[in-house]
């Protein structure tokens, strides 16, 4: 039985450099694009998900370059180094100093362009400070964030406007629906007071559901209806998404303060953020 089994193996190799020997591979290239660093390049990393490329100069600097080539930023690093690596999204580096032998970490803060105008909110509406919340009105993480951000208002009624923003996740049904029934709500003026029945009730929500609720909050029925069939609230809805994911956002809830992304949430965490974009302008 073995011989049977290796001879066809064997044949089968055989066929196989047969062939590759008579198909002649080619490989084509091109410059894709050309990097002007801010300096004589040490060392280069590239993040897992392709997105940035960093550089490590004799200048001392790291220079920040998104796969395409736009040069996104320059850092100033403090001693020497000669290595450079990244995390898988680029969001931590790691300089090696063969001469100090030491490994430093610098942590890399992005900044997302969250867009917030026409967006229902809380708070001084010029406010310096935009915290965006991006919710799925079927996510029970995102029905416990309100009261937090309650408190960040209590402690900033003056600074800080707590935006809201979409991002219904495909495996949640009636994600779309609620987020359609609260715009519509919107347009009546209770735009939070619905937002808050559906996130009450976020584990059995229906059609249905929408306008019993919008009936105790004593909405026009008949505006409530044909506003929930308008295809701009869909659109807006959609358009929330889209700034979502051009923002790396990968679930719910992610909170954004003036762009930069908060990873502890919890009222110490998000008053580290508040309290930094604040020096910047005082």
């Amino acid at each position: 039985m073995k011989r049977k089994i290796v001879r066809p193996l064997f044949a089968a190799v055989g066929l196989f450099f047969a062939l590759s020997s008579s198909v002649s591979a080619a490989v084509e290239t091109a410059t894709v694009t050309t990097l002007n660093p801010s300096g004589k390049p040490v060392d280069t990393s590239v993040s897992a998900d392709g997105r940035w490329l960093f550089v490590l100069t004799g200048k001392g600097t790291v220079d920040i370059f998104e796969t395409n080539g736009t040069l996104k930023d320059t850092i100033k690093i403090e001693g020497q180094a000669d290595t450079i690596a990244s995390s898988p999204n680029g969001d931590r580096l790691f300089l090696s100093s063969k001469g100090e032998g030491t490994i430093s970490v610098i942590a890399v803060d992005f900044v997302q362009h969250i867009e917030t105008a026409g967006a229902p909110f809380k708070g001084a509406e010029n406010a310096p400070v935009v915290v965006a919340v991006f919710t799925d009105f079927q996510c029970p993480y995102c029905a416990k964030i309100s009261p937090l951000m309650d408190q960040v208002l209590a402690l900033y009624p003056k600074d800080v406007k707590v935006a809201h923003k979409n991002f219904p996740l495909q495996s949640h049904q009636f994600a779309i629906p609620a987020a359609i029934a609260a715009f519509a709500a919107n347009r009546q003026g209770k735009f939070w007071e619905m937002h808050d029945k559906i996130f009450e009730n976020y584990s059995n929500l229906t059609e249905e559901k929408f306008t019993e609720f919008a009936k105790n909050l004593s909405l026009d029925m008949d505006k409530f209806a044909k506003d929930s069939s308008d295809p701009q609230l869909r659109q807006q809805v959609q358009l929330d998404l889209q700034n979502g994911i051009k923002a790396e956002v990968r679930g719910t809830p992610t909170i954004f303060v003036n762009g930069r992304r908060l990873n502890e949430r919890s009222l110490d965490g998000i008053k580290a953020l508040i309290d930094a974009e604040l020096r910047k302008i005082k």
